[in-house]
């Protein structure tokens, strides 16, 4: 089931992202730029979509 994220769970996808690359995606995650997140799983994610 996919599940959208608050803003306050955002951090549990870190495991997720390449550091080396896609910094638009990394913005969001860090609170830093605006987006919304969803994730296959809430507690273990594999997979996840970051608008």
């Amino acid at each position: 089931m996919i599940t959208e994220l608050n803003k306050t769970q955002f951090s549990k996808c870190r495991k997720l992202l390449n550091e080396n690359g896609q910094l638009e995606a990394i913005a969001v995650v860090e609170n830093i730029n605006p987006g919304r997140i969803f994730v296959d799983d809430l507690d273990n994610s594999t997979s996840g979509l970051i608008c």
